[in-house]
């Protein structure tokens, strides 16, 4: 089983229209909508892009350790789609679970730590 890209889209503003002021110098944070391949349905994968610039000015006041998080030296957003897309392609499994799960080293799953109700 594979899994496909759906839709790529940035919170906030439009992928295909967005250009930081600062290419050099920017944050989004972005979604992927991700199913299995030839099929209907989609769920959900978060990340936040920025260059490290960015990110040392924001987030460094302290040490943090940095999950779901792409760092680009410049925005680029052919080579960021290049990315999502070869790493979602790669991501095979016997059932849809583990893929999300290897997925979801890399992206915030929607489904992740998801626990069902018990009455």
């Amino acid at each position: 089983m594979k899994a496909e890209v759906k839709k790529i889209r940035l919170i906030d503003h439009e992928f295909d229209n967005y250009r930081p002021e600062d290419l050099y110098d920017f944050y989004l944070a972005a979604e992927v909508l991700v199913g299995i391949a030839g099929q209907e349905g989609a769920e959900i994968f978060s990340f936040e892009v920025s260059t490290p610039s960015w990110f040392a000015k924001n987030r460094m006041d302290e040490p943090t350790f940095v999950r779901h998080w792409i760092f680009m030296d410049h925005y680029n957003p052919q080579a960021l789609e290049a990315l999502v897309r070869r790493t979602i392609a790669d991501a095979e499994g016997e059932t849809w679970n583990e893929i999300a799960t290897k997925l979801a080293r890399y992206m915030f799953w929607e489904y992740e730590d998801y626990q069902p109700f018990e009455a």
